[in-house]
């Protein structure tokens, strides 16, 4: 599964991203929005919940869901 398919599945485990818009391999608008609430559901605030994976927080998520871990 490539890491935008996973980071989506993950988004859809926990209730961030419906189904319907996970495992097309698009990190697009919907995804980006869901990204985003879970940087804020960690705090991050302003610019810094702007729904882009950084290694923190893609690191958390794939914790939280055990589906993946960041290594980079």
């Amino acid at each position: 599964m490539a890491g935008t398919n996973l980071t989506e599945a993950a988004l859809v485990e926990l209730g961030y991203l419906s189904r319907a818009y996970a495992g097309d391999g698009s990190f697009g608008t919907t995804t980006i929005a869901a990204y985003a609430k879970w940087q804020k559901h960690l705090g991050y605030t302003g610019a810094d919940a702007n729904g882009i994976p950084g290694k923190v927080s893609l690191s958390r998520l794939g914790e939280r869901t055990g589906l993946f871990t960041v290594v980079a």
